[in-house]
């Protein structure tokens, strides 16, 4: 079984590694270097895999049930129309399909589709089981996300928050309680990210909000931190493209510096 495990993709890149990071620095974690692999393995490889074979799965064109007539098993006692012989009836189209379409289009998917579903819980079970209900959130916005493909809505706010605010509150929450100015945090620079996907209002939104949180800050006493973070929000009113990522990441360790 081949694992889709990269940095490659149009979603994640590496804004979950860097927002893990923050939230790790945010947090002044004590982990263990085995414990900062386990967790970067499940934010960076782990996650962004989970996230691909959902998507394939639920994207796939997949040929209709077979017409009836084929039925799986012959119940006793059974008339032609009854409920039992139509639920035969059906579970032996499911199966046909089953073994005849699903399994050689997208079995191996869905076999590490599943495998990736256990996994990454069962990590969580044995070292940080506070952070199942985080698992379950980004599990929640991977559902969100598909059902907003299928409906052709715009899901870019749902991937931010899947690539960037889950990493940190993973990064911050898996040895550290989860104060609400950390939590903002998170959320904001998911925002932020949003706003950078090719809108062209996306420099302003970023700069309000870095502003926000400067005066927050500068409200708890962090001020020279709080004065770089305006400096930052000034320069995103130029920044084009790469420019802004940078200015982006220099402002997710400088808020991160000032939470702890």
């Amino acid at each position: 079984m081949k694992l889709m495990l990269s940095f490659e993709g149009p979603l994640f890149k590496l804004r979950p590694l860097w927002a893990f990071i923050a939230g790790f620095l945010a947090a002044s974690s004590s982990f263990s270097p085995a414990q900062f692999i386990i967790l970067l393995f499940l934010v960076e490889f782990l996650m962004p895999a989970w996230w691909r074979y959902l998507e394939a799965l639920f994207s796939a064109d997949f040929q209709p049930f077979p017409p009836p007539g084929r039925r799986f098993l012959e119940l006793p006692y059974t008339l032609p129309g009854s409920l039992a012989w139509k639920m035969a009836e059906g579970l032996g189209r499911f199966v046909s399909w089953w073994v005849e379409v699903f399994w050689p289009e997208q079995g191996k998917a869905f076999g590490a589709f599943l495998l990736l579903s256990v996994l990454a819980p069962t990590l969580a079970l044995f070292h940080w089981s506070r952070l199942w209900p985080l698992l379950l959130l980004a599990g929640a916005l991977g559902l969100a996300m598909v059902l907003s493909i299928k409906l052709g809505k715009d899901y870019s706010l749902l991937k931010a928050f899947y690539e960037v605010t889950i990493p940190w509150l993973i990064g911050h929450f898996a040895n550290r309680g989860l104060g609400i100015l950390s939590f903002s945090s998170a959320v904001a620079f998911g925002v932020m990210g949003w706003g950078l996907r090719g809108k062209s209002w996306g420099r302003w939104l970023v700069f309000g909000l870095i502003l926000f949180l400067s005066l927050a800050f500068w409200w708890a006493g962090r001020f020279i931190l709080a004065g770089g973070l305006v400096c930052l929000a000034l320069g995103f009113i130029g920044a084009e493209g790469k420019e802004q990522d940078s200015l982006l990441l220099l402002a997710a360790f400088l808020t991160a510096l000032a939470l702890r």
